[in-house]
């Protein structure tokens, strides 16, 4: 028996069971397993696959149960905000009220019932309450919900009436629409032969629900204001004493407030609330009430319901005449053609794409792949995707996923390692779906956009990423199958760590893609989506290795920092400098304020260096060494030589304390250095006296050695640069160097040294081992050390590293 067969049974079972002690006693694994004669060992894996995808929830009572979220949210209004309970009881306490069953409740509609609410348990006959909003967005619905609330919150009795009253049906008859709402005295007018109670009387104690009020006539409007300020009213053609009655008002329009409605009626309704129509009510809204009327539908038709994805899709885009009513009755179309015209087999019923009305049916492509997802929609259960297509893939990538987040969780990877593996599996998934995907997912128009705004943030940024990058997020962002699969609370809480200790850049350029596509075509995201594309920016942002140093001129005046930057950046042909002019009269703190803005959105790795006229080392480097992520170089005395100098330079990309070196001296000009006070990055430092080149050989070799997924950064240096003084407190400064390896000592101050020859040597595990045992564990330094021997191979030894002794390298590696 599989999971999903499994999964039914619990549903069925939950329908009309009590939630005690003694009702659920068969939701244990030993009993589910043994009424489906199963073994134990096999349910329990079904059940704990179904706990981690959330579609259970786990009990921890003795024995542990296991009950499905969904029937408990739909049979017993729970509201199931977590994934484990340690009783019954814990689980009952979270019993929510009608209202809060009702799609939308937690997004376009909880201000609304916020303001409802008031409205109906306000002490006496309530506040009363008028629901705007088109025709089909659920206003009577709603009327009628809140009649349900009172009375199961106590504000009124069960037996309390709710009457409705439809004032279009009296429009043209003004006198009988009074009447009908008022009542009328035996020979009030011609035919009225008796005395007739009108509706708000035959509605005291309960709810009077006006349906288009702006039908209502001014006479109409007040006589009603007359009664919601005192509660009283007379019938047609009385004139004794008033009559009293308590009655809660509820309205409902379509139209505009000022050109139906007596300003002194309006007046007297103090709660207004605004339904929004479908189009505005989000994707996730939307999609709920397609499977929220499907299932009303397969209840109707005593048939599960097998649907053509494509067929949601059509739904999720359509243009609805009528809001929630209209789809309602789309939807009502669909299954009655095919209940008519299709195939009914073992109580399901299928809905193919052919079953659209005609208009839906020209949208929907020409050749759907075998492989297209279904959607099963339960009579008494949820509604899931059939795992083949492109779900199936979006289900491996989610399980990869969660599997890498237990792992991380554990510390068995590092964040890098999970932040490649992710990416890594996020590519294989996509790769996947190139055959799998309809012809129409290829010429999706949210793709292109998805892909300009990914460059526009990049360059808002400041960051030169590839076009991989937003390629990539369009990709992922328009495969998402329609029914998301959540993962379980743990692995979110890894997820949600994750993204807070991502690098700040990455988290705030996926961020900021996610809100302007969200805004847009309000997808479905979850946390799982925002860690891919996290890790999609920041693999791309890593790709680019920093970039170049930031610059920015600082000078007193309306314009000299701004003339100074315009001619360095036209003579070197590009955007080096940013530009801040300082009027005399402006103080240095709003200019620092200013810095600190631009900064906080640009890619500061590879350092900031700022050019000013005079004074202000200090206050610049307390302003913004708490918002950059590299070094920065604070030069004094700028002239227009000095900044093409350095523009020269940072256009070829040249390290920054290099720049400050080797060019600002040669202008006379002094300069300080600072390093932003966060946690330092780890690294080793490899280094050759024959020169740099050497060094990155050492540097690419031991990368590949596996060093680097455990956050150790392999830094290339020049012997020469590590024996200069300034140059060494730099890279101290920067990184938490665990130690030199090369072929000669550069005496760093509390830095220790290994040779080259000695890492590969005999005693290579010995010495790996005493530098990073307070790094990384035995077993992680055993790997590293077997990679950096194979790495090094006898070819890239003899012929590459010729300054090593060749014959005791060469033993080692025969051994």
């Amino acid at each position: 028996m599989n999971k999903e067969s499994i999964f039914r049974q619990l549903e069925l079972r939950l329908a009309g069971c009590s939630l005690t002690a003694d009702a659920l006693s068969g939701f244990s694994a030993m009993a589910i397993a043994d009424s489906l004669r199963q073994k134990r060992s096999i349910i329990s894996h079904h059940l704990n696959n179904l706990h981690r995808e959330q579609r259970v929830v786990k009990v921890n009572s003795r024995p542990v149960l296991f009950l499905p979220v969904e029937a408990l949210r739909r049979h017993h209004r729970l509201a199931v905000r977590q994934g484990d309970y340690a009783s019954i009881q814990a689980l009952c306490a979270e019993r929510q009220d009608s209202l809060e069953l009702l799609i939308g409740a937690q997004g376009s509609l909880q201000e609304s019932l916020r303001q409802c609410k008031a409205a109906i348990s306000y002490p006496g006959a309530g506040l009363p309450l008028l629901l705007r909003g088109p025709t089909g967005t659920g206003k009577s619905f709603l009327a009628r919900q809140l009649w349900q609330y009172a009375i199961e919150q106590g504000i009124l009795p069960p037996e309390a009436p709710f009457t409705v009253f439809n004032c279009a049906e009296y429009a043209n008859n003004p006198e009988l629409l009074t009447s009908k709402l008022f009542g009328h005295a035996k020979g009030a007018f011609t035919g009225a032969d008796r005395a007739v109670s009108g509706l708000i009387e035959t509605s005291n104690g309960g709810v009077l629900f006006i349906d288009e009020v702006h039908r209502l006539p001014p006479e109409g409007q007040e006589k009603l204001f007359h009664f919601m300020d005192n509660g009283t009213w007379r019938r047609l053609g009385e004139s004794s004493d008033e009559r009293s009655a308590t009655v809660r008002l509820i309205f409902a329009s379509t139209e505009d407030l000022e050109k139906h409605f007596l300003a002194t009626f309006i007046r007297r309704i103090p709660v207004i609330v605004k339904i929004l129509p479908i189009a505005e009510r989000g994707q996730y809204e939307r999609l709920a009430f397609i499977h929220h009327f499907f299932r009303r539908e397969a209840q109707r038709l005593h048939h599960d319901l097998s649907l053509d994805s494509e067929i949601i899709s059509q739904l999720m885009q359509e243009t609805l005449e009528g809001n929630v009513g209209g789809l309602e009755n789309l939807i009502r179309n669909i299954c009655a053609s095919a209940w008519t015209f299709g195939q009914r087999d073992d109580g399901v019923l299928e809905v193919k794409a052919g079953q659209l009305p005609d208009r839906l049916l020209m949208e929907v492509p020409f050749t759907v792949p075998q492989t297209a997802e279904r959607v099963m929609i339960y009579r008494e259960g949820g509604v899931f995707p059939r795992v083949s297509g492109q779900h199936q893939e979006y289900l491996r990538l989610t399980e990869n996923i969660c599997g890498l987040c237990e792992e991380l969780a554990q510390e068995n990877i590092s964040a890098r390692t999970f932040d490649k593996l992710v990416y890594q599996n996020l590519t294989l998934y996509l790769d996947a779906l190139m055959n799998k995907e309809s012809p129409r997912a290829r010429q999706d128009k949210r793709l292109r956009f998805i892909e300009d705004v990914g460059k526009a943030i990049a360059a808002h940024y400041d960051l030169e990423l590839n076009a991989e990058f937003a390629y990539l997020t369009g990709r992922y962002l328009t495969s998402l199958p329609l029914t998301p699969v959540e993962a379980s609370p743990s692995v979110r809480h890894v997820m949600l760590r994750w993204l807070e200790e991502a690098p700040g850049l990455a988290q705030r350029v996926a961020q900021k893609l996610l809100d302007v596509v969200n805004n847009k075509y309000d997808l479905l995201i979850d946390t799982l989506d925002r860690l891919v594309v996290a890790a999609i920016v920041s693999n791309a942002i890593d790709a680019t290795s920093g970039g170049k140093v930031k610059a920015l001129i600082i000078a007193h005046g309306y314009s000299t920092a701004s003339s100074i930057a315009g001619v360095a950046n036209r003579l070197i042909g590009e955007k080096i400098y940013h530009a801040m002019d300082m009027p005399m009269e402006v103080a240095f703190s709003d200019v620092s304020r200013a810095i600190v803005d631009y900064l906080q959105h640009t890619d500061t790795r590879a350092g900031v260096m700022v050019l000013i006229d005079m004074g202000y080392t200090k206050e610049i480097a307390d302003a913004l060494l708490s918002v950059i992520h590299g070094p920065l170089v604070v030069v004094d005395n700028v002239t227009t030589r000095l900044a093409l100098n350095v523009a020269s330079e940072i256009a070829l990309q040249k390290n920054i304390e290099q720049i400050a070196e080797e060019i600002v001296p040669l202008n006379q000009s002094r300069w300080d250095v600072f390093w932003p006070a966060q946690k330092k990055a780890r690294a080793l430092l490899v280094t050759c006296i024959t020169g740099i080149g050497t060094a990155f050989k050492f540097k690419n070799l031991m990368e590949k050695s596996q060093l680097t997924d455990f956050d150790i950064n392999i830094i290339a240096c020049e012997y020469t640069r590590l024996k200069n003084s300034r140059m060494a407190a730099s890279l101290l400064n920067q990184y938490e160097v665990i130690a030199v390896v090369g072929t000669i000592d550069p005496q760093l101050a509390g830095v220790p040294w290994v040779g080259i020859e000695e890492l590969l040597g005999e005693q290579g595990y010995a010495h790996l081992s005493q530098l990073l045992s307070g790094y990384l564990n035995d077993k992680q330094i055993a790997l590293i050390n077997k990679n950096m021997v194979r790495e090094f191979s006898l070819h890239n030894v003899v012929n590459s590293l010729t300054i090593l002794n060749a014959n005791k390298t060469i033993g080692h590696i025969e051994t």
